[in-house]
């Protein structure tokens, strides 16, 4: 899916905020694709010691995934600044996008649970199943069914806010995708992911269990074999998403 974006006067200059909690959890594809859409963006690291801001300035806001829980405050501290940022975000209406790790805080920024995944490691490529509710959805409405996108994740959200709206599952671990409001949206897939950032990964894994280890390692070859596709898939889901903050900043405009 590639085609020339339709810039107008109004949405020059758009800026996403990104909060990269983990050093080999990059932007990856993502960047690329807003930045097509006439969306830059500004990455903010908190593992460098950069401050989370209280509210949001900027057009939209992204929350990377990491290697850390969401449950790790008492190690990493500044996790409970992202959902502060996260709640700011909602309260004005700014399109946002957490991913993995940051859909988890997103669920526990409006009252919902994560604890240890009960199913063990999800890896490689994730197929994700929309329900009924995403298909009155600005974001994924219209979106592929199934829909494949890279995954990586030991932690789930074992519940999601009250307020939630539950919008895709997979075999393995049910809250895929959410929202809560009008414009903020959880994925506990990869839409960000390619290959190469997921061979890195693989790298990185210090686990004994062998059933981890074998999961990481066979869901790289899956990832290899149906990149493809994932990259079709995930590309549709970054630009749908750049479309409603390009909509929602011209509406803001006004």
């Amino acid at each position: 899916m590639t085609y020339k974006p339709d810039l107008s006067p109004d949405t020059e200059g758009l800026q996403a905020l990104v909060i990269q909690p983990d050093p080999y959890c990059p932007i990856d594809r993502l960047g690329p694709w807003l930045h097509d859409e006439g969306i830059t963006t500004r990455t903010i690291q908190p593992f460098k010691g950069e401050v989370i801001p209280d509210s949001i300035q900027q057009d939209a806001l992204v929350v990377l995934g990491g290697d850390m829980s969401s449950l790790d405050d008492h190690v990493y501290p500044w996790l409970s600044d992202i959902r502060r940022v996260v709640a700011d975000a909602a309260s004005r209406r700014k399109p946002t996008l957490g991913i993995c790790l940051g859909a988890q805080l997103m669920a526990q920024t409006f009252g919902g649970t994560v604890t240890k995944g009960d199913r063990g490691l999800e890896a490689g490529v994730a197929q994700i199943s929309w329900r009924a509710e995403a298909a009155q959805d600005q974001l994924m409405a219209g979106l592929p069914d199934p829909f494949f996108a890279g995954a990586m994740h030991r932690d789930m959200i074992s519940q999601l806010p009250a307020s939630a709206v539950w919008l895709g599952v997979t075999a393995q671990y049910p809250y895929q995708a959410f929202r809560v409001g009008e414009m903020s949206w959880g994925v506990q897939f990869h839409p960000e992911l390619s290959p190469a950032v997921y061979r890195q990964w693989l790298t990185l894994i210090n686990q004994t269990d062998v059933v981890t280890k074998e999961r990481a390692r066979s869901g790289m070859k899956a990832f290899e074999n149906q990149d493809r596709i994932v990259r079709e898939h995930t590309e549709a889901l970054a630009r749908r998403f750049a479309y409603l903050v390009r909509i929602t900043a011209t509406v803001a405009a006004k």
